[in-house]
């Protein structure tokens, strides 16, 4: 039985390699499962949007959006709009 998702994480990534791995697998563990995890890559340049690509494939509740370059709030509100 399909549950409705209650739960939508949003995550703004600019630059964030050395963290995002971490990061990720921390939204990822929480022991309530029913949540879109909504990943804004808002146009590093680094190499988080491979990370979050490599997760991606993994996990069927990340849902990548590309941010427009406005910043934390910009990325955060695309993400919450999404």
């Amino acid at each position: 039985m399909n549950q409705p998702l209650l739960i939508s994480v949003v995550m703004p990534v600019y630059n964030s390699e050395n963290f995002l791995e971490s990061s990720i697998i921390s939204i990822l563990e929480q022991t309530y499962q029913n949540f879109e995890f909504i990943i804004v890559y808002d146009i590093s340049t680094d190499n988080s949007l491979s990370i979050i690509k490599k997760f991606q494939k993994q996990d069927k509740r990340i849902k990548l959006i590309y941010g427009d370059n406005k910043k934390i709030v910009g990325a955060l509100n695309k993400g919450i709009a999404n």
